[in-house]
């Protein structure tokens, strides 16, 4: 059976509550409905997409990311609110600053999947979380997006996490969790 999946790093809840509070505000201006909003319960930071893979090969992927996930918790800082990408926006993010924690947290998961022999998105990392999607109608989002907003955070760990697509859109489910705060690095080598 396969199981549609990607990894991600989870938005702590007192920040995820931050970041619903400003886009529940924008949700308001929204009058066209131009906007699909994701429930806070959802934000994350993609890692990686893998798309559908069989259990077993997921299986591999998890004992793999547990030799290859090293990093010890971090702070992050979502600098600011956006239409992303730039060019033919698709999403209003949260963007996360690249530092240099959250490269390596990206590039150990790669190394995972590619140990892993797995196939995944590679489309280039931009760390977001993705707060509503253009709906792609005629009708523009007419709201304000907040320019000054900046939350600070701290990620503890890491997430497999199985994409259930229903009627009410996408629901995610843990498959394997990795904290980030209990690597010994002599452990690690």
């Amino acid at each position: 059976m396969t199981v549609r999946s990607f990894i991600a790093l989870p938005i702590p809840k007192d920040t995820a509550n931050e970041l619903g509070d400003v886009a529940a505000k924008m949700s308001y201006q929204d009058k066209s409905g131009a906007v699909r909003w994701v429930d806070q319960e959802n934000y994350h930071i993609t890692l990686a997409f893998l798309g559908e893979q069989e259990e077993d090969e997921l299986e591999i992927l998890a004992e793999k990311l547990d030799q290859f996930l090293i990093e010890p918790e971090f702070a992050g800082v979502f600098s600011h609110l956006s239409p992303f990408p730039e060019t033919r926006p698709k999403l209003l993010a949260a963007m996360l600053e690249k530092s240099d924690a959250v490269r390596r947290v990206h590039q150990q998961v790669i190394s995972g999947i590619k140990a892993a022999d797995m196939l995944y998105d590679k489309r280039k990392f931009f760390p977001h979380v993705t707060l509503g999607r253009y709906r792609h109608s005629k009708k523009p989002f007419t709201g304000s997006i907040p320019m000054n907003a900046t939350y600070e955070c701290r990620f503890e760990e890491v997430v497999l996490y199985e994409s259930v697509l229903t009627s009410s859109g996408a629901e995610y489910e843990p498959i394997y969790r990795y904290p980030l705060d209990e690597f010994d690095p002599e452990q690690h080598g």
